[in-house]
């Protein structure tokens, strides 16, 4: 019975101290300040509650205890076939794994050594591991009908220990990331006579990357490579009611001088880009992400471009899309950066290739700048 107490300790534990796999917090950090409720049971078993208010109470409607009870017999069971099979054994051990998550347990194994037993004192030595990170040592003397129990768990300092110890053990040099840019574009180095102003708002630009995070030096190097794939879409909409016209050898921007006035005017195209960007992480105190600064080259190629049209006629929206090439430079390439400091990052990206392709169209380059999230 006592292996049966020790192995539902061993998971009180875990939960209390908050040193499982999966390092969460401890009850007292989840909950704050609680209620204790006792119930009496049967044959003089007690069943503890902690609570921090009534609607926690009200919530064990939601629980079977029958479902519960089976489920302890099952650990009881796996901790009595121990008994049974290691009855001779000075060494017995015995593995219980539990968990919601069938997929991911998390495993007990209680090893048990009987260190003395002259036939007036009886010791042995309980070692209990929760998934091979977190050990809690119980010391049981009994002598002359008096059982004194000993039990060792690690401190605040030697639970950090284990868990700096786990994530070195599963420390991974590079690591895939997905995050989006969100920002604006603007045309520069531009003959003024020959480019319309963007409207801000509408002249946005998206980013949707898959990045690669590379760690240079070690896992407390601050110095890391970001390489991947980018989609890039770059929407340009013009002002003061400017459109956009192609024909064979030339695209040119004029300004239609009717009463028909265009909610949007605008020209989009896509991209593909690949980057190469050396960047510096600095850690705060608490492990969580400082200080970030980082700038490279990226090269890629332009997959598809439209204009669109949007007015009214006759009190009817109208809308004009036409998909072609725009002469715009099919190949792209530049320098893009990021700074930031914890979950705020900022981008901006400088297209050093002409938007258009040489004497093609108007001279201009493509600068877009905005907010990075879930970096």
């Amino acid at each position: 019975m006592k292996r049966i107490l020790l192995l539902l300790t061993a998971i009180m534990m875990a939960a209390a101290t908050g040193v499982s796999a999966k390092g969460g917090q401890t009850i007292g950090e989840r909950f704050g300040q609680q209620d204790t409720i006792v119930v009496k049971m049967a044959n003089g078993a007690k069943m503890v509650l902690y609570l921090q208010n009534i609607e926690q109470l009200k919530a064990f409607e939601n629980y079977s205890l029958d479902s519960l009870m089976r489920v302890l017999n099952k650990y009881v069971d796996q901790v009595d076939k121990m008994d049974n099979a290691n009855k001779d054994l000075k060494s017995k051990e015995t593995t219980v794994s539990f968990g919601r998550d069938a997929k991911n347990p998390e495993n007990v194994t209680i090893t048990v050594q009987e260190t003395g037993q002259d036939g007036k004192v009886k010791k042995e030595k309980h070692e209990i591991r929760i998934n091979k990170n977190f050990k809690i040592d119980v010391e049981i003397e009994e002598e002359n009908g008096n059982t004194r129990v000993d039990v060792n768990v690690p401190d605040k300092a030697q639970r950090d220990s284990i868990r700096t110890k786990h994530k070195e053990e599963h420390y991974k040099a590079t690591k895939f990331n997905f995050d989006v840019d969100l920002g604006i574009n603007s045309f520069v180095n531009t003959d003024n006579s020959q480019v319309p102003d963007l409207k801000p708002l509408g002249s946005r630009y998206v980013g949707l990357n898959w990045h690669l995070n590379s760690q240079i030096g070690g896992r407390k190097s601050p110095f890391y490579l970001v390489s991947g794939l980018e989609f890039a879409f770059n929407n340009y909409m013009f002002d003061k009611n400017y459109l956009i016209e192609e024909d064979v050898n030339e695209v040119t921007f004029f300004r239609r001088e009717l009463e028909t006035s265009y909610d949007k005017s605008k020209l989009t195209h896509s991209s593909v880009n690949v980057p190469l960007m050396p960047m510096l992480k600095f850690k705060r105190q608490n492990g969580k992400e400082g200080f970030k600064i980082g700038a490279g080259p990226f090269a890629g190629y332009r997959l598809g471009a439209h204009s669109k049209l949007k007015f009214e006629d006759g009190g009817k929206t109208q809308k004009e899309k036409v998909r072609s090439s725009y002469n715009l430079s099919d190949f792209q390439y530049g320098l893009t950066g990021v700074i930031g400091y914890g979950n705020l990052d900022l981008f901006v990206k400088y297209n050093m290739n002409d938007l258009f392709k040489d004497n093609r169209g108007p001279d201009a380059n493509v600068i877009s700048f905005g907010f990075r999230l879930f970096n």
